[in-house]
């Protein structure tokens, strides 16, 4: 999996401390409506077994497996002030206005 981190939202995340074994979580949860495939959440929050850990930029980025079957292999982050973080590949919007949840 590639993940790019644009430079407002690298800004943004190395203002977070992280503790040892902690990263920061894009997680994609399966609701399987019509309408809306799965939910979209980042937040800071300690590994789990069933994580793969990637290192951007010197962040520490945290994706479940299960998070990653609902996810394309290249995943972008981008960050407005006003519109809070931007979760995208090169095929979607995945969700945006989304914010760090603690």
């Amino acid at each position: 999996m590639e993940i790019v981190i644009k430079p407002n939202a690298l800004e943004e995340l190395k203002k977070l401390e992280f503790k040892k074994e902690e990263g920061f979580r894009i997680e994609a949860i399966f609701v399987g409506s019509c309408s809306i495939y799965a939910n979209h959440h980042l937040k800071v929050d300690q590994k789990r077994p069933d994580d793969d850990l990637f290192i951007v930029e010197d962040i520490p980025v945290l994706i479940s497996l299960e998070s990653q079957k609902h996810l394309s292999n290249k995943l972008t982050l981008d960050y407005n002030p006003k519109f809070g973080y931007k979760l995208s590949s090169n095929e979607e919007i995945y969700s945006f206005n989304l914010k760090i949840e603690k």
